[in-house]
C-alpha cells in the first residue's frame, strides 16, 4: 500500500482504532463531505502534493495561479453570468486571495493555509446535487416561476430521464457533467 493511501485511510479514521465504521467508510471514499477535521487536512496536503511542481512542500503565487485560483474562480463564478477574463485581468484577484491565504507572509501557501478554500478545491456531493437540481428546474419550469409543478414534471420526463442517464449508453451512466 502506498504511503499516501496509509495516510488517507489514517485521516478517514476517525476514532484512530485502525478500523474505518460506515462513517469513516463514507468519509474516505468521500472526503469533501467530510466533517473530520484530519481528513480535511489531508485533503490539503493532498492539493499542495499535486500542485508543487518544485516539490519543496508548499505553494508559491505561480503554483497557485495556475491551478488552484481557477478552481476557487470557477466555484465562485458558478451560477453567475461573467465572462472569463485576461490572465493579466486575474492576477489581481489572485494575488488578493493568495496574501488572504497566506497567513504568515512567507508568500508560499501550507497545507493548514489551504483549508479556508478546501471546500472550493473540493466540492461536495451537496454541491453537485444542487446544481444537477437547478439544471433540472431551469428546464422543466415552463412558466419560469422557480417552482416544478407535477403537470411541468409529467410534461418534461425528458429533462429528468437526461439529467440522469446517457441514451448513448445501454449502462445508463451517470453524466459526467454532474460529477
Amino acid at each position: 500500500m502506498g504511503w499516501w493511501k496509509e495516510e488517507h485511510f489514517n485521516a478517514s479514521d476517525a476514532d484512530g482504532d485502525g478500523l474505518l465504521n460506515i462513517t469513516e467508510f463514507n468519509d474516505f471514499l468521500h472526503p469533501a463531505d467530510s466533517k473530520n477535521p484530519k481528513l480535511l487536512q489531508w485533503l490539503c496536503k493532498e492539493e499542495i502534493r499535486e500542485r508543487d511542481t518544485d516539490k519543496d512542500g508548499k505553494v508559491n503565487f505561480k503554483e497557485f495561479f495556475h491551478g488552484l485560483f481557477d478552481l476557487v474562480r470557477n466555484y465562485d463564478e458558478e451560477g453567475h453570468n461573467s465572462s472569463h477574463q485576461s490572465h493579466d485581468s486575474m492576477e489581481s484577484p489572485a494575488e488578493t486571495l493568495f496574501a488572504q491565504l497566506d497567513k504568515d507572509g512567507d508568500r508560499y501557501l501550507s497545507d493548514v493555509e489551504l483549508l479556508p478554500i478546501i471546500g472550493k478545491l473540493h466540492p461536495s456531493e451537496r454541491y453537485y446535487a444542487k446544481q444537477q437540481a437547478d439544471y433540472i428546474i431551469s428546464q422543466a419550469d415552463a412558466d419560469k416561476d422557480g417552482h416544478l409543478t407535477l403537470m411541468e414534471m409529467i410534461e418534461s420526463p425528458y429533462v429528468f430521464y437526461s439529467a440522469i442517464f446517457n441514451d448513448d449508453e445501454e449502462d445508463y451512466e451517470y453524466h459526467d457533467e454532474f460529477r
